[in-house]
């Protein structure tokens, strides 16, 4: 009797522990299937809170002056007082003065009707660059073409003003240079954008 009641007492004791490894593996089980609606129902209103902060980011515009705004209409106002100051200081080609006027005066008014939300200002605008690009390669003849001026009044038939004649040719310079580095990046990342891709 004491042998029976010790193999029963034993399957007793090896059975509970078999149950509760059991019990214990259900319960992860049950936990794992749980947890992607958990992540879920947390994840999801972060995404939506993430969204309208972008959304809000995006809306408002930068706090302060933006410096390469003021930096273009300081440059643009310089090309038309120049300009306007030395029209009839530049003997030599009087149409130099009157590329900077027009430069200035172009220049400041693209900028300005680009940031209305209006559709006639916006398509005024790309109309404003145009010409102000064509009126640039214009001013690339008049001045290129009379490189290099006589700084002194007396020579009044090959003189122009020197802060008019130096600030047309470096600002023309300037814009050919940037237009370049432009295309040459451009074209370099073109060639080796797979190259880019596999990092």
């Amino acid at each position: 009797m004491s042998t029976e009641n010790s193999s029963i007492e034993d399957d007793t004791d090896s059975g509970e522990p078999e149950r509760h490894v059991c019990a214990t593996r259900q319960s992860s089980l049950d936990l794992i299937k749980e947890e992607p609606e958990d992540e879920k129902a947390v994840t999801a209103p972060i995404v939506v809170e993430m969204e309208e902060d972008y959304l809000k980011v995006k809306e408002k515009p930068p706090p302060g002056i933006n410096a390469s705004l003021v930096l273009w209409y300081a440059v643009m106002f310089m090309m038309f007082s120049f300009g306007w100051v030395s029209f009839n200081r530049c003997p030599l080609n009087r149409m130099i003065p009157i590329y900077l006027i027009v430069t200035g005066f172009l220049g400041a008014l693209a900028k300005f009707m680009s940031k209305s939300d209006n559709n006639y200002a916006f398509n005024t605008s790309i109309f404003l660059v145009i010409c102000y690009i064509s009126w640039n390669i214009l001013g690339s003849y008049w001045v290129y073409r009379e490189y290099q001026p006589a700084y002194t009044e007396s020579e009044s038939s090959t003189y122009c003003n020197r802060v008019v004649y130096l600030f047309s040719f470096w600002w023309l310079t300037i814009q050919y240079t940037s237009v370049g580095l432009f295309v040459l990046l451009s074209v370099c990342y073109m060639l080796m954008r797979n190259d880019f891709n596999k990092c």
